[in-house]
């Protein structure tokens, strides 16, 4: 129940990183059958929040087997395995999409968070001479190995069972599974949209103007997203209305269910 993985090349076909598909499991079916993409040799790794809010979570639960569709933990398994664990988290997680899960048996919610609860909270895959790395949310402080130390000081109390609010692990879901640090900056500094709260629409408008900033960004702007210790890096998380790469960040999180929208999904391999 390692908090953190090293997986290595992909010899027999393609590697794919889809962003946070939310329950969303036959729109996630189509696009890969687009891609014609094959599970006896391609991989398809998510960066977490499989579940919650779309009609399918169940049915995405049960596609991670961890060798052809591989996933790390978001903040909606998170708050699934803390509303399991401790009855007073359980509103927390029905009024964020989770109430699909509180329907089911106990025995059923019991095996879900079983399995879960062995998925990494971070990882690294080898293509070809390079290492990609898959997180949630953040990168605190821009530095993949401060992301595989802290995991690594975590990872002997994840494995005895500890709770998400035992201290130790919640100072370090915190920045990894919630914090926004990387992607506020994209739209408050690089796209320079303020802070106030918008709509789904209203973010799709304002980048469409905007996106020719991320062209040529000033260098100090780029600096905090070139992530150190790392070649790239896939998130989630926050929603982009279209996949967005700046420095070695790779901001995936493009899908909320509408019919003008399309999962993001990326072919991170050479073949």
């Amino acid at each position: 129940m390692s908090t953190y993985w090293s997986v290595e090349c992909n010899s027999r076909g393609r590697d794919f990183v889809v962003g946070d598909v939310h329950g969303h499991k036959a729109q996630l079916q189509a696009q890969l059958d687009a891609l014609e993409f094959h599970p006896g040799a391609d991989r398809l790794f998510f960066v977490g929040d499989i579940v919650d809010r779309g009609p399918d979570s169940a049915g995405l639960v049960e596609m991670i087997d961890q060798r052809t569709y591989i996933s790390i933990l978001g903040n909606h398994e998170a708050m699934l395995i803390a509303g399991f664990e401790d009855p007073g988290l359980v509103e927390l997680h029905q009024a964020n999409g989770g109430a699909w899960f509180y329907a089911l048996p106990r025995s059923r919610q019991r095996a879900i968070v079983e399995q879960v609860r062995e998925w990494p909270w971070a990882l690294d895959v080898r293509v070809g001479q390079l290492r990609v790395g898959l997180v949630h949310a953040d990168v605190p402080n821009s530095n993949w190995t401060l992301v595989k130390r802290l995991l690594g000081e975590i990872s002997p109390a994840w494995s005895a069972g500890a709770s998400l609010s035992d201290e130790r692990l919640a100072l370090v879901a915190q920045p990894l599974m919630w914090q926004r640090t990387l992607v506020t900056r994209l739209y408050q500094k690089v796209l320079e949209l303020g802070s106030g709260n918008r709509t789904a629409s209203e973010d799709k408008r304002a980048f469409e103007d905007r996106k020719s900033r991320l062209l040529a960004p000033e260098p100090a702007l780029i600096r905090p997203f070139q992530i150190r210790g790392i070649d790239a890096v896939y998130m989630g998380h926050t929603f982009v209305p279209t996949a967005v790469n700046l420095g070695n960040c790779y901001f995936l999180d493009s899908y909320r269910g509408g019919a003008d929208e399309e999962l993001s999904i990326q072919c991170i391999s050479a073949h």
